[in-house]
């Protein structure tokens, strides 16, 4: 029987990503290397694609993932600062957000490969699938990259979206406690809360908690 729906490998990489879509807090891309054993160890602790589970249910799994597999996972996480930063200067290189998740991806892909000599990969697919294969060709040309839509049913890919939402939200809960404010997920319900911590602290600070290329950023500073 066949490890996963997508492919027949014994051992592979998956990688996923958290806060893309998310106005407030980080972004982070995350990947886990699984093999027989790994797969059977995963489902028994009820892993599972993230936007399926509660936030709580998330913040039970991830730390049992670590614990097991602390050898064979990646994260890469970029703050608001870090991340707006990346963002303006690919930007002034005529590059987009999916310039980021590539490079993102791609190095999590290779931390892997180097940690685990494993050169099978399946991607949750968040572009064009050329922005990724270019990078991952260019430094990894022996690796069977899959990229795929909604991948997540993938175990390796549902792990990777559970240790990348984990980290994101730590992220939030950590900004709502230094600013005391309750900072918000998602791209919906959240002028309103900017707004108010612009209120609160100016719109410089914004920086510091979101994501200024939203087209939201707008929304919340025509105060």
């Amino acid at each position: 029987m066949s490890l996963s729906k997508y492919h027949r490998w014994t051992n592979w990489i998956g990688t996923d990503e958290s806060g893309k879509g998310d106005y407030f807090g980080s972004l982070v891309v995350a990947g886990v290397f699984v093999d027989e054993e790994a797969c059977h160890e995963l489902r028994a602790i009820g892993v599972a694609d993230s936007k399926k589970l509660s936030d709580r249910r998330i913040r039970d799994i991830a730390p049992r993932i670590f614990e097991a597999h602390a050898n064979k996972m990646a994260w890469v996480e970029l703050d608001p600062p870090a991340y707006n930063q990346r963002y303006e200067t690919l930007q002034q290189n005529g590059q987009n957000l999916n310039d980021m998740l590539a490079d993102l991806h791609s190095g999590i892909i290779q931390t892997l490969i180097n940690e685990t000599n494993c050169f099978n990969i399946i991607v949750d697919r968040f572009a064009n699938q050329v922005v990724l294969r270019k990078r991952v060709e260019k430094i990894l040309p022996h690796a069977q990259l899959l990229q795929v839509p909604k991948a997540e049913s993938d175990i390796a890919v549902a792990a990777a979206s559970i240790v990348a939402r984990y980290f994101f939200l730590q992220r939030i809960e950590s900004l709502s406690h230094t600013y005391g404010l309750k900072i918000p997920k998602g791209a919906v319900h959240v002028v309103d809360p900017g707004r108010e911590f612009v209120q609160s602290y100016g719109k410089q600070q914004l920086r510091n908690v979101a994501k200024l290329h939203f087209r939201t950023t707008s929304d919340i500073l025509a105060i």
